[in-house]
């Protein structure tokens, strides 16, 4: 999440909206119980909104890497230390949990949950894999996009109207249901059938990530056109997020079980417009703030971080009394923040980690 380049201050402030938004994701929600009570619903809003957060890190990766030279050596030898720092930090994570939780795996267990990405211990790096998946290929895209742009918004478009335009179709055919009175909860099928090549696990990743590339080669012309138009894009945010908000409900009543709205969202075309949206809005964002810029810079330090301590403050008090209150639980998650903004300052001095976190 982390990179090195002249500081754009848009994106700082896009990358402290995403990392804010994961810690929300995995400090608040989870407290959170499926009743029909306006304190639920409330939150499931937000966590619908918070389905951007690792889109958008995806999309700034993207917009970031596209639009610098490529130095093969150099990208093998960031996809190296992407995989070394994801074993050793899932490995430290385990061992922190194990101590927090004072539940001790055998060797075979955790080798186990270190290879699975075990739920509820260090799921939350399957970013970290995606996003190496992702470099593995980028060469490819590299030249691609250097040699004719047009190839890659092609890639991008069939992928989009694909994982996208899937999902929604879905999503239309489960309203359908409703309105004929047959209501059946229609979700992840693939409606492309064999003719679908995104068939994987998280595959809208790789289109967020080279949907980023693209914007880079056309932000001045989205800047200009989309000029004194901010309050239109801040109303398709609360719309789109109303949408995904209202099919999250749909499938939670359906299935008569709470339908993860943060996870199953990310290859919504709610979320998508919603990612394109943010970055447009930020786009205005053109002034340094001391703050903003420091969490922007150790976004991937925080990520890698926040579940230890919030799993630890988790032992130590109710975080469900906080989560009694919206604002409060805004508190919280910035006290959170700033926690593992400190702890990850204080890890970066060591010269080895310092060293593995430069990608």
């Amino acid at each position: 999440m982390e990179q090195q380049y002249k500081r754009i201050y848009y994106l700082d402030l896009m990358k402290s909206i995403a990392i804010i938004s994961v810690v929300f994701y995995h400090g608040v929600l989870p407290q959170i119980t499926m009743t029909g009570t306006m304190k639920f619903y409330s939150y499931y809003f937000l966590q619908a909104f918070a389905a951007v957060a690792t889109p958008l890190f995806f999309f700034v990766n993207g917009f970031l890497l596209f639009n610098k030279e490529l130095d093969l050596h150099k990208h093998i030898s960031k996809i190296i230390r992407m995989m070394v720092l994801t074993v050793i930090w899932g490995s430290i994570t385990i061992i922190s949990l194990m101590l927090i939780r004072k539940e001790i795996l055998s060797v075979g267990e955790f080798l186990k949950t270190l290879w699975q990405f075990k739920e509820n211990w260090i799921s939350h790096l399957w970013y970290m894999g995606e996003l190496i998946c992702i470099y593995l290929f980028f060469p490819v895209f590299y030249y691609a996009y250097q040699k004719k742009a047009s190839i890659l918004v092609y890639f991008v478009c069939i992928g989009a109207i694909i994982i996208f335009g899937n999902t929604f179709v879905n999503e239309i055919m489960t309203v359908l249901s409703i309105l004929v009175k047959h209501p059946v909860a229609i979700a992840n099928k693939n409606m492309f059938n064999m003719f679908n090549p995104f068939k994987g696990v998280n595959s809208y990743a790789l289109i967020y990530f080279c949907c980023g590339g693209i914007v880079y080669r056309y932000q001045e012309k989205i800047k200009n056109f989309m000029k004194n138009k901010k309050w239109i894009f801040v109303a398709i945010i609360i719309l789109d997020t109303c949408f995904l908000f209202m099919c999250g409900i749909m499938y939670t009543k359906l299935n008569h079980n709470l339908w993860e709205i943060g996870w199953y969202g990310k290859e919504t075309i709610f979320t998508f417009i919603n990612v394109l949206a943010i970055f447009i809005l930020c786009m205005n964002y053109n002034k340094s703030n001391k703050v903003i810029e420091l969490i922007s810079k150790n976004t991937l330090g925080i990520y890698l971080i926040h579940i230890p301590v919030l799993r630890f403050i988790e032992q130590i008090i109710d975080v469900k009394i906080i989560t009694t209150n919206i604002c409060i639980s805004f508190l919280y998650t910035g006290i959170v923040v700033i926690i593992t903004l400190l702890v990850s300052l204080g890890i970066k001095k060591l010269p080895i980690v310092n060293g593995l976190l430069r990608f």
